[in-house]
């Protein structure tokens, strides 16, 4: 809520400046955010064990289940977000043969479409989320993610770019695919 009153308050400022207004209307307001509770609820995230038979029942889907497997893997070991996963390189991958890895996040590719984009293409690479543009974000992963991003890159391969996960085509990985399944 303050990024948005701070946003409006900006608007008025440059409408103040412009001549629309004598004065800022948002000056002297006073809001107080409500109390929000800001802990996550146990009961509404799966534990461990759900989780490995969740992924289990992904990679068992015929299609794209185990292409998606590793996918949902970094969402749940490494707490990335989709556009991250989409956009992740192996060149950002420390993958050991045993023990404990690092991925080196670099930002993610969102979905924008055509006619929001300069160039005309579907996607963008953005930086990683409320982080400068050339902002890194090292993720230490547990060894069954390296064991899984392992196997990914052995039966997968990589896209021309070096992305780990791609459709068929070698392009990026659509919202609707990782969605339906």
């Amino acid at each position: 809520m303050k990024r948005k009153k701070a946003a409006v308050n900006e608007v008025f400022g440059v409408a103040v400046e412009r001549g629309y207004f004598a004065q800022n209307p948002l000056i002297g307001l006073r809001w107080t955010a409500p109390e929000v509770a800001d802990e996550v609820d146990p009961d509404c995230v799966p534990n461990p064990a759900q989780v490995a038979r969740l992924l289990a029942a992904v990679r068992a889907l015929p299609g794209r289940g185990p292409h998606l497997y590793a996918f949902f893997g970094c969402m749940y070991y490494a707490a990335m977000r989709p556009a991250e996963v989409i956009h992740l390189q192996k060149s950002q991958c420390r993958l050991p043969a045993s023990g404990w890895g690092l991925l080196n996040l670099k930002g993610g590719v969102v979905t924008a479409g055509k006619e929001w984009t300069d160039d005309g293409a579907v996607h963008e690479i953005h930086s990683l989320k409320r982080r400068a543009v050339k902002a890194t974000r090292p993720v230490p992963i547990p060894p069954v993610l390296v064991r899984m991003l392992r196997e990914h890159i052995e039966s997968f391969g990589v896209a021309p770019d070096g992305r780990l996960f791609h459709n068929a085509e070698g392009n990026y990985i659509d919202a609707s695919a990782y969605g339906i399944t």
